[in-house]
């Protein structure tokens, strides 16, 4: 190693300028040999790490930081000086090479640091000058830059949850509905599998506003959403607000049956919470219709013909009295109780 050439970081040859800028660049800074010796790193990287220049000066790199060994690091390391071009290495691919933390005190001085690396070998023409090739490895902290991309995803995700989800009620609104059916049919059709949708209305649903006044007919609105979601629990179980007072259940991977069996769920649910509705005549309770339609679709097709269906249903089970479920018939192409 040309000592002579690079003064350790405590060198008292150090010009006092030369030190200064050293200790006050805002970048981790390593020197290397062509051994892979550390010829000198700087008090920001020597902080991070949580050693003295004693204990790394003269130290080969791999043996000072076994964690380098046989990684992305030393691959990226090998090839910048074979090839003499700089490397630098992403931190959204490998995000902390280097066991590097936040300095003591900070809040998060036990998380490692999401680590920018830059690796730059020495031009031939300063290798010849210093008798051998030196290698510069910069390593700038991105962990604020990501904590603030975390951030604005995190509100972006926010702000798309509330494009599609009903004020009203917390389950999704009809542009979510209306994206999520066509999505479902894609998957559906290139899977082979079924997919059901449950349509319900709540009966009398005007003559509750009309006596009990809209405060109540939204808080109504409330609990029938929260029996939904407590109903349809599976991961990709979808429930939204159709419009006014017709919710929608869609349900991937399911066929007529299965459809058939949550919404009598639904409907037994919402009886059990014995919502008065003295004008839903002999019930005197609020109750809810269902429709249901399960299809197999194929790539052309598109999501009216389900909806239609299931939308007959509904009326189908309705116009016979309602609180109760119809199933579209697909083979006698008729609506029939359930």
């Amino acid at each position: 190693m040309n000592a002579g050439f690079f003064p350790a970081p405590t060198d008292s040859r150090l010009p006092v300028w030369l030190d200064w800028v050293l200790s006050n660049t805002q970048a981790g800074l390593l020197l290397l040999d062509a051994q892979m010796r550390i010829v000198f790193a700087n008090k920001w990287f020597l902080l991070r790490a949580r050693l003295t220049a004693d204990q790394v000066t003269d130290g080969v790199l791999m043996d000072v930081f076994p964690v380098l060994k046989g990684g992305h690091f030393e691959r990226a390391l090998v090839k910048a000086v074979r090839s003499g071009f700089p490397a630098l290495m992403s931190q959204t691919l490998h995000p902390s090479p280097f066991p590097l933390y936040a300095p003591a005190g900070s809040r998060a001085n036990d998380a490692l640091m999401r680590q920018s690396i830059h690796i730059v070998p020495m031009g031939p023409v300063d290798t010849a000058l210093a008798g051998q090739r030196f290698t510069l490895i910069q390593i700038a902290d991105v962990s604020p830059t990501v904590a603030r991309e975390r951030l604005l995803k995190a509100h972006a995700d926010r702000m798309s949850d509330l494009v599609h989800i009903d004020a009203l009620t917390g389950i999704g609104n009809r542009r979510f509905f209306d994206e999520s059916i066509a999505a479902e049919m894609r998957a559906a059709s290139r899977s082979g599998a079924s997919l059901a949708l449950v349509m319900l209305d709540i009966d009398r649903f005007k003559q509750f506003n009309d006596l009990y006044g809209h405060p109540a007919g939204d808080r109504c609105l409330q609990a029938v959403a929260d029996v939904l979601k407590r109903v349809c629990r599976r991961p990709r179980d979808l429930v939204a607000r159709y419009g006014g007072e017709e919710l929608a259940v869609i349900l991937p991977d399911t066929h007529a049956a299965g459809a058939v069996q949550v919404a009598k769920e639904i409907l037994q649910k919402l009886r059990e919470r014995q919502l008065v509705h003295a004008d839903n005549l002999d019930r005197m309770v609020v109750t809810l219709s269902a429709g249901v339609c399960a299809t197999q679709p194929v790539a052309s097709d598109g999501p009216e013909l389900l909806i239609q269906r299931a939308d007959q249903a509904l009326y189908a089970a309705k116009n016979d009295g309602r609180d109760r479920v119809f199933c579209f018939d697909t083979t006698r192409q008729m609506a029939v109780e359930a």
